[in-house]
């Protein structure tokens, strides 16, 4: 259900793309500068512990992620599945726990985080 949820909502994305002549003139950045905004009002419903609030804001910032990945899709600069790509990636370098299906302790999980984060920096 979920995944076909998400495809169509892509979808919808895409055509707001190419429809929308106010998505076309936010462009990447104007959706960058909005999740900017829409993390802040995120921040805002954690603090005040409102669930429902909490849901739209997370659910904006899911909107204009989207907008703004394939705005940069439509440049050639790079796919939303190679955002998806590199994230996995990226959390399996800096959560090897994760795919061996272990419980650590906090400081166990920061350590090999920032061991991950530095390999990455030496290359």
């Amino acid at each position: 259900m979920a995944d076909k949820r998400f495809k169509e909502f892509i979808g919808i994305i895409k055509k707001s793309i190419e429809l929308d002549p106010w998505a076309k003139e936010r462009g990447l950045a104007g959706y960058c500068e909005e999740i900017k905004i829409e993390a802040e009002e995120v921040l805002e419903a954690v603090r005040k512990d409102d669930k429902e609030n909490l849901k739209e804001e997370l659910g904006d910032v899911l909107l204009d992620w989207a907008h703004a990945c394939l705005l940069a899709e439509e440049n050639g600069d790079f796919t939303m599945e190679d955002v998806i790509s590199f994230v996995h990636d990226k959390i399996n370098r800096r959560k090897p726990y994760l795919k061996e299906n272990k419980r650590v302790s906090r400081p166990d999980a920061r350590k090999a985080w920032l061991r991950a984060k530095e390999e990455e920096k030496k290359r």
